[in-house]
């Protein structure tokens, strides 16, 4: 599939909601959907640098990446306290 990376920053966006979401709503379905979404976000990621090699290194797949790394810190600490 070929994702460009508008399309890539919505599926960050996208993780950021639904970790929000399972933060405020910790049900296990809360959780489980922003599991679903960060790891869809990072398979995006992946496949668009793979696909762009020269856009590897670009600032903002860089922070887009930063982002979903303390995002997944988030959902990690959410499912430590539920």
């Amino acid at each position: 599939m070929n994702h460009n990376q508008e399309e890539v920053e919505k599926a960050v966006e996208h993780a950021e909601e639904t970790v929000y979401q399972a933060q405020m709503n910790t049900s296990s379905r809360q959780l489980q959907s922003a599991h679903m979404q960060l790891t869809i976000a990072q398979q995006q990621i992946s496949e668009f640098k793979q696909e762009n090699p020269e856009l590897s290194g670009d600032r903002e797949i860089k922070r887009m990446e930063e982002h979903l790394r303390h995002l997944r810190e988030a959902e990690e600490a959410v499912q430590q306290n539920d």
